[in-house]
C-alpha cells in the first residue's frame, strides 16, 4: 500500500467498516488482531497507538503475543499520539509514562524507533513541526489507532480543529482536562495545553481504527458516525476516509446506533 495524498472526500457511512462486538474483551482482541496483521505485513513502517483506559486491554493482548514470540514490534516506528505540554516520560502523570508502564516496558520496547512527543522541547511549536515531518519521512502512518473523547476529540484535536491540522500545540478544553483528572491528585494542576498529532496527519494514515467502549460513549459515537461532519465534532472527520476507517465498538458504546 502507498501513502495517501490527503483525506479522501467520501462521507458515506456505508463505506465504514463497523464492528459491533459483545464486550470490552472482544474489542481488545479484535483491535490487537488488526494491529498484529498490520505489523506483520509492514514490520518497519510507522504506527501510532493511543493512551487511556480503552486501549489497555489491547496493549495487554499485544504484550502477550510479543512475549510468546508471535509478534515482533522491534522494527516498527512507534509515534506517540499526544502528550501534555511540559510533561515527559519521567513524570508519573504524563501520557508517555502511562504508555511506558502499560505497554512499552512490559513488551520490552525501547530504542530509537520509539518516537516520543517533543513535549518538553525549548521550542515546542518548531519541535511539533519536526515531529510531523519525521512521520512524513517514514512514508506517513501505516496505522493509526485512536479513541474518542466525550466532546468528540481525536487524540487532543479538540472541537474547532481543522481537517488538515498537523502536529501542534493545542489548548485543552475543560471537558478533556476533566476526563483525565483521575491521573492527577489534588496537589497537581491538570495541564491546559498539549501537543497532538494533527487530524490531517491521522486522516492520511493507510488504515485508521477507532475503538470505543462503554455506555458513556454511546451518544458521542452516534454523533460522530451519524451527525454532521464538522469541526465541532473532530471525530466526524474520520468518515471522510471511507473504507480506510474501521470502527470497533462494544455493545454498550454502540447501543445508540441503529
Amino acid at each position: 500500500m502507498s501513502q495517501n495524498d490527503g483525506p479522501a472526500k467520501s462521507t458515506e457511512a456505508s463505506d465504514i467498516h463497523l464492528h459491533r462486538v459483545a464486550d470490552y474483551v472482544e474489542l481488545s482482541h479484535l483491535a490487537a488482531d488488526i494491529v498484529t496483521r498490520v505489523i506483520q505485513e509492514n514490520p518497519s513502517d510507522a504506527v501510532t497507538l493511543p493512551t487511556g483506559e480503552t486501549p489497555r486491554g489491547m496493549y495487554e493482548e499485544l504484550t502477550r503475543r510479543i512475549e510468546r514470540g508471535d509478534l515482533d514490534f522491534s522494527s516498527i516506528h512507534f509515534f506517540c499520539l499526544d502528550e501534555y505540554l511540559g510533561k515527559g516520560i519521567d513524570d508519573r502523570s504524563s501520557l508517555t509514562s502511562w504508555l511506558d508502564a502499560a505497554f512499552l516496558t512490559p513488551a520490552g520496547l525501547h530504542g530509537d524507533n520509539i518516537h516520543f512527543i517533543p513535549s518538553t522541547a525549548p521550542n515546542p511549536k518548531a519541535a511539533a513541526a519536526d515531529y510531523d515531518k519525521a512521520i512524513a519521512d517514514r512514508g506517513g502512518l501505516k496505522l493509526a489507532v485512536v479513541g474518542l473523547g466525550f466532546n468528540g476529540h481525536i487524540a487532543f484535536n479538540e472541537p474547532g480543529s481543522a481537517i488538515d491540522s498537523r502536529t501542534r500545540v493545542v489548548n485543552l478544553t475543560d471537558e478533556s482536562r476533566d476526563q483525565n483528572a483521575a491521573y492527577y491528585d489534588g496537589a497537581e494542576t491538570i495541564p491546559r495545553q498539549a501537543i497532538t498529532i494533527g487530524l490531517g496527519t491521522i486522516l492520511e494514515s493507510e488504515l485508521i481504527v477507532l475503538i470505543v467502549s462503554g455506555a458513556s460513549k454511546a451518544a458521542i459515537l452516534k454523533t460522530t458516525l451519524k451527525g454532521p461532519i464538522t469541526e465541532d465534532v473532530p471525530g466526524s472527520f474520520l468518515r471522510t476516509v471511507g473504507d480506510r476507517l474501521i470502527v470497533i465498538a462494544d455493545r454498550d458504546a454502540a447501543s445508540s446506533l441503529s
